[in-house]
Parts: structure tokens; sequence; C-alpha cells
């Protein structure tokens, strides 16, 4: 009988364990797909890098122009949730820089870990982990749900930032467990990781829509073309009616920091692409008189030209200059802002053979004795004119891989020696044009890269 009882225990024992092997068999997670977020993690910190150096400029800009952005009240509430998120920022990174020295403790690392629960657990229950992080999130969600003007806020939705998370077969779970707590620890870093880039991101939605107020927009832009390219933003603002409270001052339209006169020289203000010895046009299409609306300051001193409703300046040299704009309107010199511009040398010119049919690397000899002359072009602020000249060139006649004949030019029209080497052309010879000597208003000398034709008949 005791033989008996003993198989009925060691039955139950094996019946037991089958079915705790079972239960691992349900909840485990695939290796593969635990060792693929390492690359998530490795994913969200290259892209929180390129994120903050974007925000390192748009810091830069507001620096420069924090005295016009204290002037409106849209800015300045943009800019104050800013800061508390730039605190936020400093929160979760304490909270991964905590959870990175515990590992060092332990002799341990992230790549050791990524399939462990335990240490990590233990780490982010403690008094500097999850609880931490839980408090800050929720108490900066109610920040900007108080501030008077705010864009519409991803982190609540994409974190999420709520007390009890329904799981999407309809669980309700506590936020740290949610996220953080009973999970490998290669899930909890990386919801650490992406916690971070996503305060990131909002931290420079906020700047770049600060400086959308005073007329900056993210744009890529290139010293060989003057075109800017805009990058359209996919931020969009509470309605007024949403977010403007009973009995809430609201700043008038019509008040004197939004008036036509601040209003005007913001979108009429051209201060990128300056470049020294160029008529640059500095106010465009501007109704307001110089002398009596307002009055512009410019140090070191240059003059303002007048031209029509265009204000226009050459700068007799590069560096840095500060622009004062100064309403006179009511009598009285009063500042409305300070910009610093930098003024540019001008870029290398391109060079061509003026004609048609000549823009290709194979030519035909009749195409080019049509020819007159050289032309220098700069592809700079739709320039329709060449500020500068050029002094001269050499041609060289290339037949059977050797040098046949040479000539220089001077000035950009063609001289009978040029045009000497042109005729005595054959099919498959190689005519350079080179030692292309130029000079321009900035006082400078340069050199243009050689122009090579092969001859086709």
């Amino acid at each position: 009988m005791a033989e008996g009882q003993v198989d009925v225990k060691r039955y139950q024992i094996i019946s037991l364990l089958y079915i705790v092997f079972i239960c691992f068999s349900v909840i485990n997670i695939k290796i593969s797909v635990l060792d693929s977020n390492i690359y998530t993690i490795k994913s969200l910190q290259s892209i929180e890098k390129e994120e903050l150096k974007k925000v390192d400029i748009s810091n830069k800009i507001i620096s420069d122009n924090i005295d016009i952005i204290n002037k409106s009240p849209k800015a300045v509430s943009y800019l104050k949730i800013r800061t508390r998120l730039t605190q936020s920022y400093g929160v979760i990174n304490n909270v991964l820089k905590y959870v990175d020295d515990e590992f060092v403790k332990n002799k341990t690392t992230i790549y050791k870990q990524f399939n462990s629960r335990n240490l990590i657990e233990e780490i982010l229950k403690s008094e500097k982990g999850v609880k931490v992080l839980e408090k800050d999130l929720f108490d900066l969600s109610a920040y900007i749900k108080a501030a008077p003007f705010k864009l519409q806020n991803s982190l609540d939705s994409f974190i999420p930032i709520q007390k009890s998370v329904t799981t999407i077969k309809g669980k309700e779970e506590e936020w740290g467990y949610y996220l953080f707590y009973h999970k490998p620890t290669s899930i909890s870093y990386m919801q650490l990781e992406r916690i971070k880039l996503l305060i990131t991101k909002a931290q420079l939605s906020y700047q770049e829509a600060a400086l959308a107020e005073i007329g900056y927009e993210p744009t890529y832009f290139s010293q060989l073309n003057a075109k800017l390219y805009v990058l359209k933003s996919s931020v969009k603002e509470y309605r007024e009616e949403d977010i403007i409270k009973p009995g809430q001052k609201v700043v008038s339209v019509n008040d004197e920091i939004f008036d036509e006169l601040f209003k005007k020289i913001l979108y009429s203000l051209h201060t990128e692409n300056i470049f020294v010895g160029l008529n640059n046009t500095l106010l465009n299409d501007f109704d307001f008189m110089l002398g009596r609306d307002f009055d512009l300051e410019i140090s070191p001193k240059v003059n303002l030209v007048k031209n029509d409703k265009n204000y226009r300046v050459i700068f007799g040299k590069t560096g840095e200059y500060t622009l004062k704009f100064l309403d006179l309107r009511k009598g009285a010199k009063k500042v409305l802002f300070e910009k610093k511009i930098n003024v540019n040398s001008i870029p290398d010119p391109v060079v061509r053979v003026k004609g048609d049919n000549l823009s290709n690397y194979s030519i035909s000899a009749r195409d080019l004795l049509s020819a007159e002359r050289l032309e220098a072009k700069l592809q700079i602020n739709n320039l329709n004119y060449f500020p500068g000249r050029i002094n001269s060139f050499k041609v060289v006649r290339i037949h059977n891989g050797k040098e046949e004949e040479s000539a220089n030019n001077y000035g950009e029209l063609f001289q009978s020696p040029a045009q000497k080497v042109f005729g005595a052309l054959k099919k498959n010879d190689i005519l350079i044009f080179d030692n292309v000597n130029m000079s321009l208003v900035d006082g400078s000398t340069r050199s243009a890269s050689p122009i090579i034709y092969k001859i086709i008949d």
C-alpha cells in the first residue's frame, strides 16, 4: 500500500512538472525577439543624438533672438514648456545612468542581462528608479495641459501617461508594471530609451514652434544653391477656443507688440545668403519709410539705400554685423530688436562657353566656332549679372594624345589666336580651356576648373 502511495505521489509530481513546462512554453519569449531589442535600443540612441544636434542649433537661434521672442506670449509659453521638458530629460537621463551604474556595481552589462528580469526589476523598483520617473512624467503632463498655449501632446498617448493602462486584451495594469516590471532587461531598458527620445523630440517641437512665431522655419540650405527648402511641420496647435479659459486675459492682435511695423520687418527681412561686395536686399517690398517710421543702424557702419520698396546694402568686408531696428513713429527712438548677421565671401563662380549645344563633354566643332566668349555665373540670390570679370584663360588643343597648339586669351571674348586653335580642330581632338583667371567685386582673384571638350565631328 505504501508503494502505491509513492507511485501516486510520483505521478502527481510528474503531472505538476508537466503543467509547469506547458506554462513556461506559453509565456516564453523567443531569444531572437529579445536580442533584436538591443538593436532597437542602439537605433533609439542614434536617433536621439541627431535630434539633440537640432535642439542645440535651435537653442542658439533662440538665445540670439530672445528679446524678440519675449514679445510673443505664445512663444514665451512654448519656451516655458521647453524648459520643463528639459527638466524631464534630466530625470530620464538620471534613471538610465542609475541603471548603468548598478549594472557596473553588479559586474554585469545590458548585453549579459538582456534576457534576465530579476536585477533590472530590483533596480527599477528602488527609490531612484521608476517611482522618480513616474512622478516627473505625470507632473510634466499636468504642466503642459495647464499652459495657456501648447501643441498637441503626443507624450500622453505614446508613453502613455495614466495611472492605469488597459492592455490590448482589456486587462488593467498599473503604469509601472505595464511598461517596466516583470519584463526582460532588453524590454525595460528599451522603454527608458524610447521615453527619452520622445521627450527630446517634444522639446525640439516646442523650440521650433517658438521660433516660428518670429518667422524662423526649419530649412535645408546649400552655399552652392540659394534656394531654401522648408521642412513642413506636422505639429498641430490647439484651437483658440479650446485653450482660452473664461476670464483669461488674451493679448489683442492690435497690441503694439504685434503691430504692422514689427510684423512687416519680420516678414520682409532677409539676413541669410549675405555676400560681401554684392547689392544685398535686406528689406524686400517694405512699405514703411526710413527716417520717418523707422531707422536701421548697422554696425560696422554701411550705407542703406532705398530703391522703390526695397532697402539694399553693399557690405565692404566679411564678418559679423549688427542690425538695430528703431521705431520712430511716436517721436522717440524705441528699439524694436537687434539681430546679428554674417557677411560671407563670394563663392567661386562657374565658368562655361556661352553658346548652344555646349553643355556636354562631347561637342561639335561647328557649335564651338559659332560661340563668342566664355561666361561666368554665380548661382546665388537669383543674381542676373556677374559681379566681376574674366581676365584671361588658355586654350589647348590635344591631338592623338599630344598637345598640338595652344593660345592665351585676354578677356572673355575669343580673340584671333584662340579662334585659330578652334579652326584647326579635328574629330576626336580634345580642347581644354585652362588657367581661367577672374577678378570679383570683393577684391579677390579666382581660378576656375578647366573646361574639357571632345570634338565629335
